[in-house]
């Protein structure tokens, strides 16, 4: 079985330790987008309700300058409820990206794991193939766990 170099098996797992975090950094800023783009639409909807018509008598210029004012904040709804749609991908992105980083980190983890067992079983080989003497120490050893 090839070994695989250790110095570079911690240099992956340095590389793919950067990546989960930047991944992970980008899901909390996607996140923090997201969230953002909710309060928006929420300012833009209570401002609505502020303007909206009610039943006291008003004047015609008033209910101009309102039904302007309710046009414009409808359109600002509109692109407060795009840039949710657009942040809440982003989001979906971030999460994707940050399990494939996971992904990769738990590889590089599990190929460093084999290495140190296949490191432990041959070190165990050359304990037992050693000559008598130091053959009975390992036998203690290993009955002795």
């Amino acid at each position: 079985m090839q070994r695989r170099d250790p110095a570079r098996l911690q240099r992956l797992l340095r590389v793919r330790a950067f990546q989960l975090d930047q991944a992970r950094a980008e899901e909390m800023a996607a996140v923090d987008r997201q969230s953002s783009a909710h309060a928006l639409a929420r300012r833009i909807e209570s401002l609505s309700e502020a303007v909206a018509p009610r039943e006291e008598a008003a004047v015609g210029i008033n209910l101009f300058a309102a039904a302007h004012y309710r046009h414009r904040l409808a359109q600002s709804q509109q692109e407060a409820q795009r840039r949710i749609a657009a942040a809440t991908a982003q989001l979906d992105a971030a999460r994707a990206q940050t399990g494939a980083a996971k992904r990769n980190h738990g590889a590089i983890e599990k190929l460093i794991a084999r290495e140190l067992d296949a490191q432990t079983v041959d070190a165990r080989r050359a304990l037992e193939n050693t000559p008598h003497p130091a053959r009975a120490l390992a036998r203690s050893l290993l009955k002795s766990g």
